[in-house]
């Protein structure tokens, strides 16, 4: 595999070496120029084709200028076109440069590596006037009461014209032009219309073959299917703006009500209490329950026979040994 590769360099090698030496003394006919050169122009489209250059070696580019009248007449010079230099395809987009309604001459030349051929005129002068046009595809859509067109090829220097008729009364045919896409028109509802477009170049006394014919019909119910999209515009409208007013009337309470009337934040308290505050709360709990005690043991103790001090108890004293200390103890407490 490698010496067959080795051996095919070696061997374009050589070659190269041989058709340079033999035609070293023949000048720019050493390489073929491009045949058949011309002009396909189709919808104001300018494509300048030629036929592709059959050499051994391959690895053939070409390169395209241009002369328009003033260059022809004034300047004498050719305008190199860069998109289309040193290209290996056999065509050439000069729309950009052909911008105007006078001649245009155009060359090509074929180049291999530091060879190149001599120059391929076109046979003669190209003016875009000659651009045939193309049938053009039309489209109707029907939408409520109108019909929408959309016709192809429509461009900044072609327009369309488009013709149309009652179907069944072709003697009454009614046209209109149009330049943009796409195209409404308003007729009567409830009949059937068939539509032709041609196009044709404003200024040029050109056209192209009129499309097929096609046939609509236009809805009888439009109105009601209008006013039904209409009130339900209307009604997500609405609803639409009822939310964002009350979302605003929200924010704007929100707000007045934060500047008029600030929240106050209550102050922290420790989940761990003072031993001292605890020790507090419990004996005024204490205190409290022995003055109660001592109000009710002053009202047990009213009969002179029980807790004045005397050796002689009460019976409510002496019913029991509890009762006794209990008595006992309250007047150590509360003299």
């Amino acid at each position: 595999m490698v010496l067959r590769q080795f051996l095919n360099a070696m061997g374009r090698v050589m070659f190269t070496s041989v058709f340079l030496v033999s035609t070293s003394g023949r000048g720019l006919e050493r390489l073929p120029k491009p045949k058949n050169v011309f002009v396909n122009s189709t919808n104001m489209r300018h494509i300048l084709r030629w036929s592709p250059v059959r050499f051994p070696l391959g690895g053939i580019t070409y390169s395209v200028q241009f002369q328009g009248e003033f260059e022809r007449h004034h300047k004498k010079t050719w305008v190199v076109i860069s998109e289309c230099s040193r290209i290996t395809e056999t065509w050439c987009d000069v729309t950009a440069d052909i911008s105007s309604d006078v001649d245009y001459d155009l060359k090509v030349r074929s180049q291999f590596e530091n060879i190149t051929s001599k120059w391929a005129n076109l046979s003669k002068l190209f003016n875009r006037r000659e651009s045939n046009l193309r049938t053009p595809r039309l489209t109707v859509n029907v939408r409520g009461g109108s019909l929408t067109l959309d016709v192809s090829e429509i461009s900044k220097n072609i327009h369309a014209r488009i013709y149309y008729w009652e179907k069944g009364a072709e003697q009454q045919i009614l046209n209109i032009s149009m330049d943009h896409n796409p195209f409404n028109v308003n007729l009567r509802r409830g009949i059937t219309y068939c539509f032709q477009a041609q196009l044709y170049i404003s200024g040029y006394n050109k056209s192209s073959y009129p499309s097929d014919p096609i046939c609509e019909t236009v809805n009888k119910d439009a109105t009601s299917n209008e006013i039904v999209s209409v009130v339900t515009t209307v009604l997500l409208l609405g609803a639409s703006i009822l939310v964002v007013s009350l979302f605003l009337t929200w924010k704007l309470c929100c707000r007045v009500q934060s500047a008029w009337f600030p929240k106050v934040s209550a102050p922290y308290v420790p989940m761990q209490l003072d031993l001292l505050s605890i020790s507090s709360t419990l004996c005024f709990y204490y205190y409290l329950m022995a003055q109660f005690e001592r109000m009710t043991f002053r009202f047990m103790c009213i009969n002179p026979w029980s807790c004045d001090g005397s050796k002689t108890a009460s019976p409510l004293v002496t019913a029991s040994y509890s009762s006794q200390l209990n008595c006992f103890l309250r007047k150590w407490l509360m003299p």
